[in-house]
């Protein structure tokens, strides 16, 4: 008998598996989240007791590991942050300004003009 395997038609999101199914991206961020879970956990574990302390573990390490799981249309989760910061950040009324190219010939020719002036007084005082 044959068995058939399913070739996905868009090969862009096939990802190279490093550790155990994982890519290089997400065995990274598990391991800054184990960088930054493991310390509070051990320094919080007397103070808080076991529950609380394995909460609040995974409170420090949620975001990291989140930054290597979560992709939705191509984004990763730090760079929708970041367009949302952006969006927040941003003034919501944008003016549209025109810049007028005669004006500029304009001052830029009486610019000139009030230079050669400056130029011929200078001489005469000299």
């Amino acid at each position: 008998m044959a068995h058939y395997v399913q070739v996905p038609k868009d090969l862009n999101e096939i990802k190279e598996k490093f550790i155990l199914g994982f890519t290089k991206r997400q065995v990274i961020c598990f391991g800054i989240g184990l960088v930054l879970g493991a310390p509070v956990y051990f320094l919080t574990r007397n103070t808080l007791g076991m529950s609380g302390a394995i909460f609040a573990m995974g409170a420090v390490a949620a975001p990291a590991i989140l930054c290597g799981l979560y992709k939705k249309n191509g984004v990763f989760l730090e760079k929708k942050i970041r367009f949302m910061y952006e969006y927040f950040t941003r003034p919501r009324k944008r003016y549209y300004r025109t810049t007028n190219i005669f004006m500029c010939i304009e001052r830029h020719i009486e610019y000139n003009r009030i230079k050669k002036k400056l130029e011929v007084a200078e001489r005469k005082h000299r």
